[in-house]
C-alpha cells in the first residue's frame, strides 16, 4: 500500500531527473571566420603558423632567425628572379611541395590550400611582385 501512494512521488522525481539532465539541442557550430583579405589571412599565417618569417625574416628578406644557417639561403622575396617564376600557381606550388635541394619543406597537409593561396599572395608582395 506504501508503495502505490508514491508511485506518484516517484514518477514525478524520476520525471525531474530526466528533464534537468537533458541537454539542449546545440546550435550549430559557427565557423571561424577567417580574414575576408587574403594578404592579411597571408601574413598570418606567415608570422604564425607557417613560420615562414623564421627563415625569411619578417620583410622577406631571406634574414629570418634560422636562416643563417642554411645553405642555399632562404629566398629573398625582393629579388628580381625567383627559382620557379612569380606566377602566383607556381608559388603555390612551392609552398605545397617544397623545393628540392633546398630548406623549403613541403606545406602541403600542414597548411590548408586557402592558407597556401594567401601566403602565396603575400609573399610576392613583400617582393613587389605582381599577382598574376
Amino acid at each position: 500500500m506504501k508503495l502505490a501512494r508514491n508511485i506518484p512521488v516517484l514518477l514525478t522525481g524520476a520525471f525531474l531527473l530526466y528533464a534537468c539532465g537533458k541537454k539542449e539541442e546545440a546550435a550549430p557550430q559557427a565557423t571561424v571566420a577567417q580574414p575576408s583579405d587574403p594578404l592579411a589571412l597571408g601574413k598570418e599565417v606567415y608570422m604564425g603558423k607557417g613560420a615562414c618569417f623564421t627563415c625569411h625574416g619578417n620583410e622577406g628578406k631571406g634574414d629570418g632567425p634560422a636562416g643563417a644557417a642554411l645553405k642555399p639561403k632562404p629566398r629573398n622575396f625582393a629579388e628580381a628572379k625567383w627559382k620557379y617564376g612569380t606566377e602566383l600557381e607556381k608559388v603555390k606550388n612551392t609552398i605545397a611541395k617544397g623545393s628540392p635541394g633546398t630548406s623549403m619543406a613541403a606545406y602541403e597537409g600542414t597548411l590548408t590550400p586557402e592558407e597556401i593561396d594567401a601566403v602565396a599572395r603575400y609573399v610576392l608582395t613583400l617582393g613587389g611582385k605582381p599577382i598574376q
